[in-house]
């Protein structure tokens, strides 16, 4: 059985504490085996302070020591102080020791007390303020704003945020303010900055990143973007919020010509596409009456030949009013439940007619175990058209053009690989730009308007989705898609 003592001298070395008294009449130190241990002396009865003096560092130390024992006898009140001792492989430790009077010192002068192994303590204080150091010098010397929010009030400004706020000091902006972000936010962001807030603390998220328009010290707003991270106590509750502030007025005001740029190009393609499209159409219509009409084999070859140019200048109209539309920011992608395998088995089967009499083999390979995802069917529909299209365009006779299909954890993974003529590896990095450069006749002379991988791409991003391609020429090209499930 472990005795009593025993178990107070575990706890005692546990904590890295010591016990000792000193008998100033007999001169007398007596140190338990712990104060031994961090005071580094041979025994545990010391008949000269001396012999425990040559332990501290310092003449400081040891005179600050031996005053602290004076006062204790004199003036019979505790006293304590840190001290730094040479440890016998020469480094250093730091420990604290607390004495007081014994209850008869007023006839025996003797004096009990304990000394403390602080060294870890004394270093992790010296790590964090070296690193609170560094945090304040990079916060001085930052560009960006740094500011931290006490529950609700603003406790720290850097002088970057109070350039970026256009205050002098951080007395002017809390005079100003409050030290509260209320005053700042303009009056029509601060519905959606709250409801974003109150969210972000319900989840207890641990960043948040907010934009709105901040009243400056001079009266004029600023377009901020704050970087927030957030600090919770034990409860849950907010405590602290830490921001980075930045001045995006630039690049708002840029955002802002940008979409201008947009609406005004959508505006141009969708009146250009409409006036032209009539005529075209007319034209079209006109051509069919006359070739029905004229036995000249000659112009009825002509005729063809304008048709197959008008009604590839309606192909390209559609197409360029498509993707003008869907990069329109007000563009919204309708989703639907839809059955994988069915539907890619039935866009397969739509080619199966042009693959005959390509003499090219069409093979759909699914391993489709799900019973729905959520697709824009039309646009998904129009994406793998363009490439099944593509690929029976580019492959000859007696080739191969494969659909496959794999579900993974989290995403459904589409192939569609030929063994056709390939790609100009020149041609790859601008295969999915506008009017690029890769497009080509296809080996039945089909013309393209060189939209359609753009649309493509344009369409699998908008699903959240990628599309890749690897090819090699007189090998084939595989284009690889990834739409997420969820």
């Amino acid at each position: 059985m472990i005795e009593q003592h025993d178990l107070l001298d575990r706890a005692l070395a546990t904590a890295k504490l010591g016990v000792w008294t000193y008998d100033q009449n007999l001169s007398i130190f007596q140190l338990s085996e712990n104060a031994r241990e961090i005071f580094e002396v041979e025994t545990n009865r010391l008949t000269d302070i001396s012999e425990l003096l040559h332990r501290f560092a310092s003449d400081h130390d040891r005179k600050k020591y031996k005053s602290c024992l004076e006062k204790i006898i004199e003036t019979g009140e505790p006293q304590s102080g840190i001290f730094q001792i040479v440890c016998k492989n020469n480094n250093t430790k730091w420990v604290r020791c607390i004495g007081q009077p014994e209850q008869n010192y007023s006839i025996t002068k003797s004096v009990f007390g304990t000394v403390q192994d602080i060294t870890d303590h004394i270093e992790t204080e010296r790590k964090l303020a070296e690193t609170q150091q560094k945090y304040e010098l990079m916060a001085k010397n930052s560009s960006d704003g740094i500011i931290i929010i006490d529950r609700e009030v603003t406790t720290f400004a850097s002088p970057g945020f109070l350039r970026l706020m256009r205050y002098d000091t951080f007395e002017d902006y809390l005079k100003a303010t409050q030290g509260s972000l209320r005053p700042v936010i303009h009056p029509d962001d601060k519905p959606g900055i709250k409801t974003k807030f109150k969210q972000k603390i319900s989840e207890q998220a641990d960043t948040g990143t907010y934009q709105f328009r901040a009243l400056t010290g001079d009266g004029t707003y600023i377009w901020r973007e704050d970087h927030v991270n957030y600090q919770y106590d034990s409860k849950g509750h907010l405590e602290k919020t830490y921001a980075v502030c930045r001045d995006v007025t630039k690049r708002k005001q840029t955002e802002k010509k940008l979409r201008k740029l947009i609406e005004d190009k959508n505006w141009l393609v969708s009146t250009i596409v409409h006036d032209i499209r009539n005529p075209i159409s007319a034209g079209v219509s006109l051509n069919s009456v006359l070739l029905e009409e004229i036995e000249d084999e000659e112009q009825i070859k002509l005729i063809r030949a304008a048709n197959e140019r008008l009604e590839s200048a309606l192909s390209l109209a559609a197409e360029l009013l498509e993707l003008s539309s869907m990069e329109d920011e007000n563009f919204v992608l309708e989703k639907e439940p839809t059955h994988p395998s069915q539907y890619l088995s039935g866009i397969i089967e739509s080619f199966q007619t042009t693959a005959e009499e390509n003499g090219v083999e069409l093979i759909f390979d699914e391993k489709l175990n799900t019973e729905q995802i959520l697709l824009n069917q039309e646009k998904i529909q129009r994406a793998l058209s363009n490439l099944i299209s593509n690929a029976l365009k580019f492959t000859p006779k007696d080739g191969r053009v494969t659909l496959s299909a794999i579900l993974h954890e989290d995403f459904m993974q589409i192939e569609i690989s030929d063994t056709g003529i390939g790609i100009p590896a020149e041609h790859l990095p601008t295969l999915f730009e506008k009017f690029t450069e890769a497009k080509r006749e296809g080996l039945h002379g089909e013309t393209t308007t060189g939209l359609g991988l753009s649309i493509t791409k344009q369409i699998i991003e908008l699903h959240g989705g990628s599309i890749t391609v690897s090819s090699a020429e007189g090998e084939g090209t595989t284009f690889t898609i990834k739409l997420p499930l969820s």
